[in-house]
């Protein structure tokens, strides 16, 4: 089933203006149910403009947009926001209540639920982003970096979305902390069943979390395609001012260098640069010793 559609938009911003920006032209891509995409381009190719008319913050000029199958022009933009929810860069900067349950249930209060009911509802949405009960009581400020960012999560999570889009959720983090954040999207996804949409200037990240990849450049789609597909092409990434995951960068020189050796262009992660290595050695081990054999 394919969760999200986009088909041929455009948007223009400050129409008719001496800055006048047109942001995207004719985009189209579609995005399957409970899979993990991820979004990449240069800095002002048009990602965020583009994701925010996911959830109705903004509507296109021309084209349209499916959730589930169902258009979205015409839509209620509260029931779209209900099955996309966005998780904006620092979302932590957003957070306000007085504790991490009340943050959490804010969403909640237009949906006339029982007092149970919306208690079910955010202890589910905190279990699912790693929060434990002990957190909910605690005032949003106790808390870390992290831990703030999964209080932000979970207050879009407990929306039950069908669609959770993310916009660099870890930037800014120490490396443990990226780490759990990162392990928490793609549980989202593989647990849950949400599609998850991420937004990265990580390449690294992106070719370990994400089934597709969509590349953004000057507000079109430059290509999709599977992170092994996107990152062999190397040229035309590095032409669009975008680059490569660092292995598939080693792996890549290391393939000029070494013809002989048959080295894979397309290694994506340190795992399997570690089997590539492996393997590799076994392979003049091997001929080494048929050599040897030979004499």
């Amino acid at each position: 089933m394919t969760a999200l559609k986009v088909e041929n938009i455009s948007y223009t911003y400050m129409k008719k203006t001496p800055f006048e920006k047109k942001a995207l032209d004719n985009v189209s891509f579609q995005i399957e149910a409970g899979t993990f995409t991820g979004i990449i381009g240069h800095t002002g190719c048009g990602k965020s403009t583009l994701i925010q008319h996911f959830n109705g913050l903004l509507r296109p000029d021309s084209g349209k947009i499916y959730i589930n199958g169902k258009l979205t022009e015409g839509s209620d933009v509260k029931e779209m926001r209900k099955k996309v929810g966005l998780v904006f860069q620092y979302p932590e900067y957003q957070l306000f209540e007085s504790t991490v349950y009340r943050d959490i249930a804010f969403g909640l209060r237009g949906e006339k639920l029982t007092e149970e009911e919306e208690r079910r509802r955010v202890e589910d949405a905190a279990r699912k982003t790693g929060l434990t009960h002990d957190t909910l009581d605690r005032s949003v400020y106790e808390l870390s970096g992290g831990q703030k960012r999964r209080v932000a999560i979970a207050g879009i999570t407990v929306m039950n979305p069908d669609i959770l889009v993310l916009d660099e959720p870890a930037a800014g983090l120490d490396p443990e902390g990226r780490k759990e954040i990162l392990k928490l999207t793609k549980d989202l996804c593989d647990k849950n069943g949400v599609t998850v949409i991420l937004v990265s200037h990580s390449m690294e990240d992106i070719a370990e979390l994400a089934d597709n990849i969509i590349v953004m450049n000057d507000g079109g789609v430059e290509m999709t395609g599977t992170p092994r597909e996107i990152f062999k092409n190397v040229k035309r990434l590095r032409e669009i001012c975008l680059d490569v995951p660092l292995m598939t960068d080693v792996f890549s020189r290391l393939a000029e260098r070494f013809p002989e050796a048959g080295i894979r262009r397309d290694i994506l992660t340190v795992e399997e640069a570690a089997c590539e290595v492996l393997r590799v050695i076994d392979k003049g081990t091997a001929c080494g010793q048929a050599a040897e054999a030979e004499k």
